[in-house]
């Protein structure tokens, strides 16, 4: 891995895991959103319309092809538990509230449409799993501050801090 990839992997790391240091609302909440999802568009069409100023190149058409075809218009829920929460503890809560992780086309359609949400926090997609070259399933999430935003991958063994946002949909 080259030093650069290190360094931002290193800081991922620590947001996702000690998001308790920054100030972010400390009950649960939700938030509402809805975009349409154009599965005609390549996975590379997809990551140039959110203009990331990063992406981790392990994010590719091989690694998460394109599932779909048409577009649809999604409801998408942006789940916070306000709590650092195991990655199977979020996918319970999530299905006994009705709904799923989304999927790497549908977090790419919310980053485009609403690119300022990552500054505020993690966004996760939970159901885009890729294992890279040593094996480690990495999920797909969009991260960022006021300067940059950035499309990543996080481990999803991960123990996720308090300020991650899970993107789901309704089932």
């Amino acid at each position: 891995m080259k030093a650069g990839k290190m360094i931002l992997a290193v800081i991922a790391a620590v947001i996702f895991s000690s998001c308790s240091l920054l100030k972010f609302p400390a009950r649960p909440n939700s938030a509402k959103y809805s975009a349409i999802v154009n599965y005609d568009f390549s996975q590379p069409e997809m990551i140039a319309a959110g203009k990331y100023d990063w992406t981790n190149s392990d994010i590719t058409a091989e690694c998460f092809p394109v599932k779909g075809k048409g577009q649809a218009n999604v409801n998408f829920i942006v789940k916070h538990f306000a709590r650092s929460i195991s990655t199977e503890a979020a996918l319970k809560e999530l299905d006994n509230e009705g709904l799923r992780p989304a999927t790497i086309e549908e977090l790419l359609a919310f980053g485009a449409k609403y690119p300022d949400e990552q500054r505020k926090c993690p966004v996760i997609a939970l159901v885009s799993v890729s294992a890279d070259s040593s094996g480690s399933r990495r999920v797909a999430c969009l991260y960022g501050c006021d300067s940059w935003r950035g499309l990543g991958l996080s481990f999803i063994d991960n123990r996720w801090g308090d300020c991650c946002r899970f993107l789901a949909v309704g089932k």
